[in-house]
């Protein structure tokens, strides 16, 4: 268990860290494809900030992988990205990306999984590429009381690798950590939700985000 308590810790306040309560609603869709070891996944994601009152994001992922074996994957994805900054017009933003998955045996009855995302990023206004790295490990504990309900941790580490003219800045982005649980109705259908706590680096100050995360995960 102390490998779990590791992944759920949030990030440290600052003296000038501005917070904020969020929610963020996701629908993960996933299915093989005609074709062997291959398969899909299109995602829509919507999250609000301002204790939720206003938009703040809204993306639509989509991205194949191939499974090499039944614990690893390599996969290729896009994004596009609309933005809803405080105070100015919304924005565009298109992230390609590739990734390496691997799942872990498991351990005392934990379930262990690494995913390793390398983002190409270009935003409207700006003329440069964003590199960034994103690392998460996660962690699910089915419960004995129940087999449909299981409880989910994970952290996730995003790195930008280099400045561009749209103020990202080289060095540690933000950081995700998360704890909630899943619940199975049927072996095609699941809803995780919980708690995930959100710190982000900016240029002028640091900022926390207490969101409530649901998804629901249909597989086809």
């Amino acid at each position: 268990m102390q490998a779990v308590t590791v992944l759920i810790l949030p990030a440290p306040l600052l003296a000038d860290t501005i917070e904020d309560g969020r929610y963020w609603f996701a629908l993960a869709t996933q299915g093989k494809l005609p074709v062997e070891n291959w398969s899909w996944n299109i995602d829509i994601n919507q999250r609000f900030r301002d204790e939720g009152a206003r938009a703040d994001q809204f993306f639509i992922r989509s991205s194949v992988s191939y499974h090499i074996n039944p614990k690893t994957n390599v996969g290729i994805g896009f994004d596009h990205v609309v933005n809803h900054p405080a105070g100015k017009s919304a924005s565009d933003e298109n992230r390609l990306w590739q990734q390496f998955a691997y799942k872990f045996d498991s351990i005392y009855g934990i379930n262990l999984s690494s995913r390793t995302r390398l983002e190409q990023r270009w935003r409207e206004g700006g003329d440069d590429t964003s590199y960034r790295i994103r690392q998460m490990i996660r962690a699910s504990i089915p419960l004995g009381i129940n087999p449909k309900l299981t409880i989910v941790a994970f952290d996730e580490l995003f790195i930008n690798l280099n400045n561009t003219d749209w103020n990202v800045n080289r060095g540690n982005d933000q950081n995700r950590a998360f704890l909630g649980a899943s619940w199975a109705f049927s072996p095609n259908t699941s809803v995780e939700s919980g708690y995930l706590n959100q710190y982000v680096n900016t240029r002028n100050t640091d900022r926390v985000n207490h969101v409530l995360a649901t998804t629901l995960r249909l597989s086809f």
